[in-house]
């Protein structure tokens, strides 16, 4: 990396650290392919890897006032994208034991304690309903199932007199259409924290 680029960088990290919502959109856009590809390639598993790059940013949001003692960010930020891959590989591991495993990293409800976090909650839900209203039918039907009754994909696809392959490919489209209205609509940290939760 050029001293240029490792400036602008640094600008940008000390940005963030202090709570620029654009700086970090420009991280997240600058570095979220490397972290998506990093942690496909450990779990080889779509919606896993979504999940670790909502985590990931979340984390980098989240710590953001750590950031200015943090020297080598691409290192720093493809430690955690490792190590959280790692943590979901043993907790997939343990869930085929029937361990539950406990979340403790429920950051939607850290930021809602308080009355204008609450009013912010309704805001999201709200865009989240939009971003909704825009699924076909049919991915509304499947995303209904899945995300809202907590159906398994075999039962959805049964309730639905669908394949499995065909309810999977229906809420994958009805996430990517979520994904892309709510990050348009909101900050990326905001936008995360919401997305997030729906995993």
């Amino acid at each position: 990396m050029s001293v240029q680029k490792v400036m602008d960088e640094r600008s940008l990290l000390n940005a963030v650290a202090a709570g620029d919502e654009k700086a970090f959109s420009e991280i997240f856009h600058l570095y979220r392919n490397k972290v998506y590809t990093i942690a496909y390639r450990l779990t080889v598993s779509v919606p896993v890897a979504e999940e670790i790059l909502l985590d990931v940013f979340l984390q980098v949001w989240m710590k953001r006032e750590e950031l200015t003692a943090v020297m080598h960010f691409r290192a720093w930020l493809f430690t955690i994208t490792r190590n959280r891959a790692l943590s979901m590989l043993r907790q997939m591991a343990a869930q085929h034991t029937a361990t539950p495993i406990p979340d403790d990293n429920d950051l939607l409800l850290q930021a809602t304690d308080h009355p204008a976090g609450r009013l912010q909650e309704k805001e999201y839900r709200l865009i989240l309903q939009q971003a909704i209203s825009r699924l076909s039918p049919q991915q509304k039907k499947v995303y209904h199932l899945i995300k809202e009754q907590g159906f398994k994909r075999q039962e959805a696809a049964a309730e639905l007199n669908l394949s499995p392959e065909t309810v999977k490919r229906h809420l994958s489209e009805a996430m990517q259409v979520i994904r892309t209205y709510c990050l348009t609509r909101l900050g990326v940290a905001a936008a995360l924290m919401l997305l997030k939760e729906l995993l």
